[in-house]
């Protein structure tokens, strides 16, 4: 796991020293190597950087950026690619000759002879950027659900790409200007979404495509995974679904133990990380570490469950008791964390710091569950939307608006704005069950300058809509959660806190074939009464303690709603009520006001102040300005 980077440009000085900027930039991300080429190509200059946190083949054979000394073609890659010696062996068998024994040069080879169609071989999770030198061409790829981030910007006749927004800023060719859109997607929904920054101009390559920059001209993203089409859907459930599952997962599991360094996992006792962990024992490699973090309010720890998921399973167990007191000492440095900010960050910062101090650098994760295997209220929440969006399509429009309006004017609870928005929006109802500001709310807290669109909704989400129109009700829900949510908040958030403490986070109940699989399910069959995920907890009947299973459904959540109205209470106040005019940008001061009293008096919760208190510091690190 690692940090990439590339700068093309005329001036080789000026192209070299932007790519050094970036490596430093990233340097958290690869504390083990780190490497820079300068090119020279027929219209000007590649610098392609590189940091590298070594996981296979730790050898300096690893180093990167990495040639292919039979095409001249360069590679800087960030991530893993877990069928890499599968793909060896093959094209060993058509005359390939390899070096090292990393999967960075199965990367190389497989361009070599495959050309761009090589990501279809690949099941990994990865972002690089490879200097095709016959074609004179930068070939650019994204993983194909989105693990690892991959951005880029453009301007006139020249692009940069790298792992982080930060490091893109670190170049000084880009200015620090917010993203309208991705300042409203952020207040939307508490993150970025893609394929937004908060940057103007600089864009997240979308999961599952590739780019090409040729002739000083960037092309559109292309294709090459998505998700099965409509048609693509079973009718029904085939016969011994279990049996299939089991050996699915153990496969995705087994996959992704590989490592010439030590790994371990995260585990809360919830039933998707519970099953990693369990299939991780079943492939008897040695012992296996876990880890979980827990607190002393008692609603929101974890440890019961956790202790019974590794005592069951048998796994070197350690907790990691985290305080307020502790959020607020490290909390300067763990703001410094956010490439690009989140309201649900820190969790994974924490654990990933307690993981990375027990000595290891890969941890298994959980990440992708929910969404796959319908484990959250918010698909409950969707379905029942949905239905209700149905039904009220038949009023007439002047009925309609004017249930809005009244709705609008006695909202004085959550259930009721999003009912009142509900009824007029245009959007799939499944976007409001996980907004975090209305568009009313956000008019009321932004500064007067800021412009009042929708046109980001349109942007970030009509494909999505339109892809999935086809879908049953269950299936459509999922394909919303795993290219929002799960892209733009919990991976995104993973990859940036891990990496802050140079740990690598696998999710392998997001391996592609397992994602492919399951999503051409029908939706019945991934719901049922009684049943948590059953596509998870029937398989794994018996390797999974049944209390974990049949336990309360809970998030894994810091105490934040505590620890705002204790001891994170003046730093929230201070921030909110003392910032003047200029500072307040984008908000106004009399939105942020009305913001803290609204959360004083309850009127909202905990989550839009934080959300609101990370953006202006993430600003105000960065120098962002309009």
């Amino acid at each position: 796991m690692c940090g990439i980077s590339g700068v093309f440009g005329r001036d080789p000085a000026a192209v070299e020293l932007a790519a050094q900027a970036m490596n430093r930039a990233q340097a958290h991300r690869g504390p083990d190597d780190e490497g820079l080429v300068l090119l020279h190509t027929g219209q000007g200059y590649l610098a392609v950087g590189h940091r590298r946190l070594a996981i296979i083949d730790i050898s300096p054979a690893g180093h990167q950026p990495m040639e292919d000394p039979e095409t001249g073609n360069w590679i800087t890659f960030n991530g893993e690619i877990y069928n890499f010696m599968e793909l060896r062996c093959v094209l060993e068998r058509r005359g390939e000759v390899f070096h090292t024994i990393t999967d960075t040069e199965v990367i190389l080879k497989a361009y070599g002879v495959w050309g761009k169609r090589c990501v279809e071989f690949f099941r990994g999770i990865f972002a690089f950027g490879l200097w095709d030198a016959r074609q004179q061409s930068l070939f650019l790829a994204r993983d194909q659900l989105g693990v690892k981030p991959l951005y880029i910007w453009q301007n006139n006749r020249q692009v940069v790409f790298a792992s982080e927004v930060r490091a893109i800023m670190a170049t000084g060719l880009v200015p620090r200007a917010l993203d309208m859109d991705g300042l409203l997607s952020y207040l939307a929904y508490g993150s970025v979404q893609e394929p937004f920054t908060l940057i103007d101009s600089v864009r997240s390559l979308t999961a599952g495509h590739y780019m090409i920059w040729k002739d000083d001209i960037l092309s559109s993203p292309i294709c090459y995974w998505a998700l099965p089409k409509p048609e693509g859907i079973m009718v029904k459930e085939p016969k011994n679904i279990d049996e299939t599952m089991l050996a699915m997962l153990g496969d995705a599991v087994e996959s992704q133990l590989i490592s010439d360094v030590p790994l371990g996992a995260f585990l809360s006792g919830g039933t998707d990380s519970t099953t990693i962990v369990a299939l991780m024992r079943q492939a008897d490699r040695g012992t296996v570490k876990t880890f979980s973090v827990v607190f002393q309010e008692e609603f929101y720890d974890e440890r019961q469950w956790s202790r019974l998921a590794a005592l069951h399973i048998g796994t070197d167990h350690t907790e990691l008791l985290l305080t307020g007191e502790d959020v607020r000492a490290h909390l300067p440095r763990a703001l410094k964390a956010f490439d690009q900010p989140s309201m649900d960050g820190l969790n994974t910062y924490f654990v990933s710091r307690a993981v990375r101090n027990a000595g290891l650098s890969v941890a298994l994760s959980g990440v992708g569950g929910d969404e796959l295997f319908g484990g959250y209220d918010e698909y409950s929440k969707a379905l029942f939307a949905e239905r209700v969006k149905g039904l009220t399509n038949n009023l007439p429009v002047f009925a309609t608006k004017f249930l809005a309006i009244l709705l609008n004017h006695f909202a004085r609870s959550e259930p009721i704005r999003k009912a009142a928005e509900l009824l007029t929006t245009t959007r799939h109802p499944f976007f409001l069950t996980r907004r975090l500001f209305t568009d009313a709310q956000m008019d009321g807290l932004l500064a007067l300058d800021i412009p009042r669109t929708t046109d980001w909704q349109h942007k970030a989400f009509e494909a999505i809509e339109r892809k999935a129109q086809g879908y049953d009700p269950v299936n459509r829900s999922s394909a919303f959660e795993l290219q929002t949510y799960m892209r733009s908040t919990l991976l995104r958030d993973t990859d940036q806190m891990s990496m802050a403490h140079a740990l690598e986070v696998r999710v392998p109940l997001l391996d592609p074939k397992l994602v492919e699989y399951v999503f051409a399910l029908p939706g019945a069959c991934k719901l049922r009464p009684g049943q948590p995920k059953p596509l998870l907890t029937r398989p794994m009947s018996g390797r999974l303690p049944s209390q974990c299973v049949y336990r309360p459904k809970q998030g894994f959540e810091l105490p934040f709603e505590v620890w705002l109205r204790t001891m994170l209470h003046g730093d929230m106040s201070d921030l909110l009520l003392g910032t003047t005019n200029l500072a307040a940008w984008p908000f106004s001061t009399n939105g942020l006001h009305a913001l803290w009293n609204a959360y004083q008096t309850g009127h909202v919760n905990w989550s839009r102040v934080w959300a609101v208190f990370i953006l202006m510091n993430w600003m105000k690190l960065h120098g962002v300005t309009g």
